[in-house]
């Protein structure tokens, strides 16, 4: 497994390359635990083994409530060591949450679900619904000192074209999909960031981002992990603990979100300190501000550099000394622009954006209907309206999803309605996202009641039932929706008269 990471096909051979090329050197930091790479490689096989004589082989697909901490980087790179199949979910998820994936994956009972024992402790009754729920910090391996005894049935190396992660997305229509990659797709993606960025043994990475999302895992720990860089993950964010971070660790990488740079500027104030050690801030998960990016760089003397991807391609443009749009193409990334006949447009013209990425998902599983439609003779239908300018520079235009973009997290309207609708005394509901000063958003609702309801008791019904990003930031009972000739709510006649700008199908924006 000790192969070059330039010809690495498996998230293990990168490890193995980097425990042999820096045993010594720390590969994870976390709360004050350090791990080194040569740890982590024996941590890894003998959770691998635990979790490979549990009965999770590559017929099997584990989720993995993913806390960015040490033992959940253990157990996500001991899946990826047996073969078998992953869902990064948010730590948080709830058991009806769970109860749904497993039927979108067509495993219900099945699911093995990894996580720290505080996550698996508020899923009651999950067990006999799901399947087996295993601690993360438990298994042999999750701390130094239980990785001395690797178990017997160690899985031989699985080949790194086969699907590996089901990382879900969501198209226009706002049904949940599960975008699949192989291993090699994050080796390759891992390749594209240390091209455009020039990571390497001497960086500190500080992801300020979740590891279970697109550009935390990628631009954070494998990118981390095939050049030999330091990763170091908060386990919590807060502005404060981030700033001191920053400052004890020499951190020279950071990754991060418009919102997250945002809270930094807010949180440091009128004082004298830098990001002396920084040579790079990324940025990604929502459009960056332009003057959210001035504040940035007047107040830590760094400037970030936009990234612009998205689940199912990973980083397609990134924008470092130039100004306006999203950037230029990432290294190794290819992009046309074309009319809804699939020609290509005129130079300067807008256009559908496609892109070709060896980063690129392989589809999305068990939706044939729905790979078809975006995955065009080896191109990836983004459902971006774009534009290149004179100096290949990519501009966003439109966008064509409706998506609430809460903090970098993605809220899906669709499901945000069918919760609000099962509370006995709704009748209609219309989520959207509401645009507030500054460029952020939260999530808004106008409901049609049937009976004496509150606001505050529809948020609580939401609160138990839904993730805090997702829950309504504010609710408005109306007494209709207005509707079309066939019955469907008029979403952006609702958004107008509510006062806020357009659903986000109508604005542009960065994704991932």
């Amino acid at each position: 497994m000790s192969c070059s990471p330039d010809t690495a096909r498996t998230l293990g051979a990168l490890l193995g390359h980097a425990a042999a090329a820096w045993p010594d050197r720390v590969a994870v930091e976390h709360g004050g635990e350090t791990v080194t790479f040569g740890e982590l490689a024996r941590r890894v096989e003998a959770a691998a083994g635990h979790f490979f004589e549990a009965g999770l082989t590559g017929a099997r697909t584990a989720v993995l409530l993913f806390d960015n901490t040490a033992d959940c980087v253990v157990a996500f790179l001991a899946v990826a060591r047996t073969g078998a199949r992953l869902v990064p979910a948010e730590p948080g998820s709830t058991a009806a949450q769970l109860d749904a994936l497993a039927e979108e994956l067509g495993e219900p009972g099945e699911l093995t679900v990894l996580g720290r024992p505080e996550r698996l402790g508020a899923l009651d009754g999950v067990r006999d619904r799901v399947g087996r729920l295993i601690d993360t910090t438990g298994v042999p391996g999750a701390s130094g000192g239980s990785a001395g005894a690797v178990p017997a049935a160690v899985p031989p190396e699985p080949s790194g074209d086969d699907p590996f992660l089901y990382q879900f997305s969501s198209g226009s229509t706002g049904a949940p999909k599960a975008a699949v990659h192989s291993q090699a797709n994050l080796v390759q993606g891992g390749l594209i960031y240390r091209r455009s960025f020039g990571y390497g043994p001497e960086d500190t990475v500080l992801t300020a981002v979740p590891l279970l999302h697109s550009f935390g895992l990628i631009a954070g720990l494998v990118t981390s992990l095939l050049t030999g860089a330091r990763l170091v993950v908060l386990g919590r964010f807060a502005p404060g603990l981030l700033l001191r971070e920053l400052e004890r660790t020499r951190a020279t990488v950071l990754v991060a979100t418009p919102l997250v740079c945002d809270l930094m500027v807010r949180s440091a104030g009128g004082s004298g300190s830098r990001l002396s050690s920084v040579r790079l801030c990324l940025s990604s998960g929502a459009a960056l501000p332009p003057e959210a990016a001035r504040r940035f760089a007047d107040r830590f003397g760094v400037r970030i550099s936009q990234v612009y991807g998205c689940t199912e391609a990973g980083i397609i443009a990134c924008q470092r000394q130039e100004t306006g749009g999203v950037g230029r193409p990432a290294s190794g990334v290819e992009v046309r622009l074309v009319d809804d006949a699939g020609a290509s447009v005129a130079p300067g013209s807008p256009g559908l954006l496609l892109v070709r990425t060896p980063a690129m998902f392989g589809g999305y599983l068990n939706r044939p209907e729905n790979t078809a439609e975006v995955l065009r003779d080896g191109w990836y239908a983004t459902g971006d309206v774009a534009r290149l300018d004179e100096d290949g520079v990519l501009h966003l235009i439109g966008r064509k999803d409706s998506f609430v973009n809460v903090g970098g997290k993605k809220v899906n309207p669709v499901e945000v309605e069918q919760v609000l609708l099962g509370h006995p005394l709704l009748r209609e509901a219309v989520v959207w996202g509401e645009v507030l000063p500054g460029g952020s958003e939260r999530v808004r609702a106008a409901v049609v009641a049937c009976g004496e309801l509150t606001v505050t008791e529809l948020v609580r019904y939401c609160r138990e039932r839904l993730q805090p990003h997702q829950v309504p930031g504010r609710v408005e009972f109306v007494a209709e929706l207005p509707k079309t000739s066939s019955g469907k709510i008029r979403r952006a006649e609702v958004a107008a008269a509510a006062r806020v700008p357009a659903p986000k199908s109508e604005q542009g924006g960065t994704h991932q």
